[in-house]
């Protein structure tokens, strides 16, 4: 046990053992070098985890970021705005703002877990999209293309910000009412 630990052990201050915790997940788990192994640092299991069983924060099935969820919500927010386009008199940019809203909500309430990063994501994506496919679809395509390299990233950041929000809002507004669902009425 390292001194610092065996100090916040004594002391029990909550404060440091959340220091601890963000040590180790900074460090990535390892312990410190040792001097009998000759200076090769040696993987110190933290208490309640095991390494073999935990997975990682990003990768295929990430906590943090998972390749799986992410193409979930790709998917599931493209068929959003494809759908809220199709919608007659609403469809093109409020079509397709709904479709973002929608989508995110039913991946809300359908994912048991949390996946406001991917949703996020493929939102921003979706909105970038759609952004530049509705300058290009309007009028004659070299004025598109002149406007586009005059005002792109502006309406790249301003698509992409308002599908971004839209997602957060409707995965967010998913799982609560998902929460509503699943807790018991207490009396």
């Amino acid at each position: 046990m390292q001194p610092s630990k065996e100090r916040e052990a004594s002391d029990g201050d909550p404060m440091d053992d959340l220091d601890d915790l963000l040590d180790d997940d900074l460090a990535g788990g390892e312990g410190e070098p040792d001097a009998e192994t000759g200076g090769a640092a040696t993987p110190e299991p933290s208490a309640g985890s095991s390494r073999a069983g935990e997975a990682g924060r990003i990768g295929v099935s990430g906590r943090w970021f998972s390749a799986k969820a992410f193409a979930l919500a790709l998917v599931t927010v493209a068929v959003g705005v494809f759908v809220g386009g199709l919608i007659p008199l609403i469809g093109g940019t409020i079509g397709t703002a709904g479709g973002v809203f929608l989508a995110a909500f039913l991946l809300g309430l359908v994912v048991s877990t949390r996946r406001y990063v991917e949703t996020g994501i493929a939102g921003a994506a979706a909105g970038a999209t759609s952004a530049v496919t509705s300058v290009l679809g309007v009028g004659f395509l070299p004025i598109g293309i002149d406007y586009l390299s005059q005002w792109g990233l502006p309406l790249v950041a301003v698509g992409g910000g308002a599908g971004l929000a839209l997602a957060l809002l409707g995965h967010y507004f998913g799982r609560d009412l998902r929460a509503g669902l699943t807790e018991d009425i207490g009396g």
